[in-house]
């Protein structure tokens, strides 16, 4: 195959998801459905799987193999970490990247989270993705909460040289030719190893593996660039509201829709598609999630005219 793309979801007794408790199978199903049957709607040449070590239940089994996606049975044997762990299960997407790695022949692939919707097609990302490995690069700051927790946990296996400063990537994609991805998972497989011989198990997840791999491949001179023109985090809460007209002008491909959203938004879209059998379009899709008009707001736009007209001394 040419191009892969591809989501992982496992479920272990007692393990975890994040800091909220699990929302049930059902929220999470619904998800990889949207998901993926949107990533094959856009991209219909490309291959697009699951990667499980449960398969999802009827009906959502049925709408994903109807819709052309398949289903890899991956067992979640490597990268676990203790089942109280904060985000425990997250670690799986690296198991499962190792596991599609070593199993299936492909040129390019993409792994994406599965609380998220495919708007557009990713023929750019594919031509990227041959000069480099392409992270969702999170907006933190070095300042920031989480951010500091993943360089003070490089600066603990490595403290020479620290304090790092090692740039926030995200899980939610991850792309690449399989030359890079193989040589950028060696590093993963090694900066976990190293964290398991220091006693460290990260609560941030897969995010400080990645985030790790990705300091060591740029030190070796393996460029790892912002896959931020593809995907855009969208945190719909009614507290943290976090949002960019960008899934319109100059558009992201791929709208990640975490938190709330996944039984909110993404359910709303779950319902359309498969009421109509089609998602519906892209107007309608950027209103059921609340987006903001990617325009500026009409009186605003007729003050700054009219200040522009009047002389300087007037205001």
């Amino acid at each position: 195959m040419e191009n892969l793309i591809f989501g992982a979801f496992a479920t272990l007794e007692g393990y975890r998801e994040g800091d909220n408790a699990n929302l049930g199978r059902a929220v999470y199903d619904r998800c990889t459905v949207v998901a993926l049957c949107s990533a094959k709607a856009q991209n219909p040449g490309c291959t697009v799987a699951l990667v499980t070590n449960a398969p999802p239940p009827q009906p959502f089994l049925r709408q994903l193999t109807e819709a052309g996606v398949e289903i890899w049975s991956c067992p979640f044997d490597t990268y676990r970490v203790p089942a109280d762990t904060n985000w425990a299960l997250a670690y799986y997407k690296l198991c499962a990247m190792d596991w599609v790695l070593t199993h299936r022949d492909f040129a390019r692939a993409a792994m994406v989270d599965l609380d998220t919707y495919c708007q557009y097609p990713l023929d750019d990302l594919w031509r990227e993705a041959e000069e480099a490995v392409l992270l969702y690069q999170v907006p933190h700051a070095a300042s920031q909460g989480m951010a500091q927790a993943i360089s003070r946990i490089y600066d603990a296996v490595v403290p020479q040289g620290a304090p790092h400063v090692l740039t926030h990537f995200g899980g939610e994609l991850v792309a690449g030719s399989k030359a890079r991805l193989q040589d950028f998972m060696d590093r993963c497989r090694g900066y976990f190893a190293a964290l398991q011989a220091a006693g460290i198990t990260p609560k941030e997840g897969d995010e400080a593996v990645w985030c790790g791999a990705a300091y060591r491949s740029l030190l070796a001179g393996q460029p790892v660039r912002a896959a931020n023109a593809y995907i855009f985090r969208y945190w719909l809460g009614a507290r943290f509201y976090f949002v960019s007209t960008n899934y319109l002008l100059d558009p992201v491909c791929i709208l990640h829709l975490p938190g709330a959203a996944k039984d909110r938004q993404l359910k709303l879209l779950y319902r359309r598609y498969t009421r109509a059998g089609r998602f519906p379009p892209a107007a309608r899709v950027h209103r059921l999630c609340g987006f903001p008009a990617a325009h500026p707001p009409l009186f605003n736009t007729l003050w700054g005219r009219l200040l522009a007209r009047l002389p300087d001394r007037w205001y």
